[in-house]
């Protein structure tokens, strides 16, 4: 990778909020396509709920996190852990990799930091849902051990449908 900027993925700061919403909704909107709309509401409702105070979502105790992945001042990844209901169970959230550095192996970077997170605080398993329209994502999520758990239909707009994939990690203590 000589000549490629290079990436630390760190704990996201106060000052990462607004280039972490924009990665997020950038994210999300470039595979939109014919599903714009709902994804936008979708965008807008995250905006407005967990992505708008990311350091009481998911800094407030030990067992949450969010990180961002910076190359040159810039906020290149993001990805977030959050409990589920189940004390041995993480959810994997808000995950992103910005257009400009995909397909170089952050995405694999931001999984192992949230696994070796998860393991260092006691989680068994980490889960997580995506969408049809972010095939990339559920490409990596699969080839880096995560199996698909169920499939559910998101909405269905006048010019289609899309669905929600759930999808489970097991967590083994490292050697």
């Amino acid at each position: 990778m000589s000549g490629q900027p290079s990436v630390n993925i760190r704990d996201f700061h106060p000052t990462d909020l607004q280039q972490a919403r924009e990665l997020f909704a950038s994210g999300l909107m470039e595979f939109a396509g014919e599903m714009e709309q709902v994804v936008r509401r979708y965008v807008e409702h995250a905006l407005q709920d967990d992505m708008s105070d990311i350091p009481a979502h998911y800094q407030s105790n030990a067992r949450v996190n969010f990180w961002v992945a910076e190359s040159e001042q810039s906020v290149v990844g993001i990805v977030g852990i959050q409990p589920t209901e189940n004390e041995d169970e993480a959810e994997l959230r808000r995950m992103s990799v910005s257009s400009s550095v995909r397909r170089r192996g952050l995405g694999r970077r931001l999984l192992e930091t949230t696994e070796n997170f998860c393991r260092d605080q006691g989680y068994r398993r980490i889960v997580l849902s995506t969408v049809d329209i972010l095939q990339p994502a559920l490409s990596m999520y699969k080839s880096n051990g995560y199996t698909p758990v169920k499939i559910e239909p998101y909405s269905v707009p006048p010019k289609g449908k899309m669905n929600v994939h759930y999808l489970v990690k097991e967590l083994y203590p490292t050697t």
